[in-house]
């Protein structure tokens, strides 16, 4: 069997070379130079067409939300107003929301604080940092920025925590050595029982939604960890080193401070202090509130 075979003539072109003379392209090359010139200057300039960060858009937001079963409207209105007047000294975003806005089916209330983030980052398009802060919780120090306090790459670089258990006080898996403080895409505390998500901090970015997709992920909701979602986020940074690597833990007392002698415990002039479990049956939130909420300086 014979095949046929192009002549050494063959072209690709279904026209002979000699066909279209080369004057043909010579006269046109100023007009492929306008055309590249124009796909540059589109490339270049027309992202900057689409919208631009407003000029009040903040760069912070402070996300609160709310539990109103089991407290009274004065308690609900003291919360709201601790983190109202902060914000607005900083300057920062607000995003308060009711916890049954969230319908995370039947699983501890805990677990709200993720969509919550998620719809915080969704409502302000343009800010770059949310702390979220639990109700049972005081801004005891306003005078302190979130910036000054911890989020700035020097500060953090000071405060983080290398080479820490993330579970205290044995876990195997700890905290990077040299992880760089520019770098880091969530910042929290830990207790003397593990991870404490009451008060963290999380940026915006493809990681931050790929964190919070995993940690909401139903496999570990539905999994019937016995602390809930803290035992979830715990599993998550130990076996997911794509999430350890973006991890600062920062002393407690920096961020998230406890009542009473333990380590972590709040001190006068400590940023926050957070009444963790003050929901147990021996306990009084509202009580152990107002206690602190006498004590809390003002911004003038």
């Amino acid at each position: 069997m014979h095949f046929a075979l192009p002549t050494r003539s063959h072209r690709s072109s279904p026209f002979l070379a000699a066909s279209v003379p080369r004057s043909y392209f010579s006269r046109r090359k100023p007009v492929y130079a306008l055309i590249v010139l124009v796909v540059l200057l589109i490339l270049l300039f027309g992202r900057s067409s689409g919208p631009t960060r407003p000029a009040d858009a903040p760069d912070t937001v402070l996300v609160l939300l709310v539990n109103r079963t089991g407290h009274s409207a004065e308690h609900v209105e003291r919360v709201t107003e601790n983190r109202r007047s902060y914000a607005e000294a900083h300057g920062y975003g607000l995003f308060i929301k009711s916890a049954a806005d969230y319908p995370i089916g039947p699983v501890p209330a805990g677990w709200a604080r993720i969509p919550a983030l998620r719809h915080a980052i969704a409502t302000f398009p343009y800010s770059t940092t949310f702390w979220l802060l639990d109700q049972d919780s005081i801004i005891m120090n306003p005078a302190l920025s979130l910036e000054a306090h911890i989020t700035s790459t020097d500060r953090l670089r000071s405060l983080m925590l290398r080479d820490v258990p993330i579970v205290p006080p044995e876990s195997v898996i700890k905290t990077y050595r040299h992880v760089a403080a520019e770098k880091v895409q969530f910042i929290l505390t830990q207790d003397a029982d593990g991870l404490s998500p009451g008060s963290m901090i999380v940026k915006r970015g493809e990681w931050a939604s790929y964190f919070l997709d995993t940690w909401y992920d139903p496999l570990f909701r539905f999994y019937n960890f016995q602390n809930a979602e803290q035992h979830a986020l715990e599993h998550i940074v130990q076996w997911h080193p794509t999430i350890l690597t973006k991890l600062a833990l920062v002393p407690q007392n920096i961020m998230n401070a406890y009542p009473g002698t333990a380590a972590g415990a709040y001190k006068d002039g400590d940023f926050v202090i957070r009444l963790s479990g003050c929901d147990a049956p021996k306990r009084d939130c509202e009580k152990e509130f107002l206690t602190y909420w006498e004590k809390r300086k003002v911004i003038a």
